[in-house]
């Protein structure tokens, strides 16, 4: 079910008049009642005074009632409420329309224009949605503020690095150290020793030494000399 809106301004208005004249045409009707029952004394006319007064006050009460039953009944935006204002209206108009033609200028030139102001009034949308007699248009949007949650802070997403934010230094992929079998030399450390240059190969030329038994020069790393063939 749609809530209803508030009450608009000029509703607030017309029912506070409406509720002021029905106040006071109780108030006339009851007075012309009563002078309408004193008249009736009177001898010869009494009663014929007090018979169109008690008709003239009679009318005058029930649609002084109609006048404040409808200002309350704008005030809770009721729909009938709206249907009789609406009717009233029309026949005041019409009944302004009937004293120009019968030569009631002023009159009925102030009553058309705050007749027609009224009958304008009522059929505007906004208000007719408040007595429930219309609908609000489809293209019509109103702002809604879905506020967060206490104890939640909304997320904040970084669009851009700050400037005093410190760049991290690339990370270099590491080459794993091989190690030849048979030595406890990495293989970085002896291409970087002098004896290994950067380009050799693994069996390059090694230093000679001499045999302890008849002096003559050997390799390093044989076995034994091949001079003498004993066991170094």
């Amino acid at each position: 079910m749609m809530q209803r809106p508030s009450r608009p301004a000029g509703v607030t208005i017309l029912a506070i008049l409406e509720i002021l004249i029905g106040i006071a045409g109780l108030l006339i009707s009851l007075a012309i009642i009563g002078l309408s029952a004193l008249a009736t004394a009177i001898p010869t006319i009494g009663s014929i005074v007090g018979t169109i007064g008690l008709v003239i006050g009679g009318i005058a009460l029930f649609f002084s009632m109609i006048w404040f039953a409808t200002g309350v009944g704008f005030l809770h935006g009721r729909g009938w409420a709206w249907t009789l204002g609406m009717v009233f209206s029309v026949l005041s108009l019409l009944g302004a329309v009937a004293a120009l033609a019968i030569g009631v200028i002023t009159g009925a030139i102030v009553g058309i224009f705050f007749w027609s102001l009224m009958i304008y009034y009522l059929t505007r949308n906004h208000v007719k949605v408040f007595f429930g007699k219309g609908s609000l248009p489809f293209n019509q949007s109103y702002p809604v503020a879905y506020p967060s949650r206490p104890g939640f802070p909304q997320q904040q997403f970084a669009t851009s690095i700050p400037s005093y934010a410190s760049s991290m230094p690339p990370v270099l992929p590491t080459t794993p150290t091989l190690q030849i079998v048979g030595s406890s030399t990495p293989t970085s450390q002896v291409a970087n020793s002098p004896n290994g240059g950067g380009s050799g190969s693994a069996t390059g030329p090694k230093a000679l030494v001499s045999c302890p038994y008849c002096g003559s020069r050997l390799t390093l790393g044989s076995p034994k000399c091949l001079i003498c063939g004993a066991t170094v």
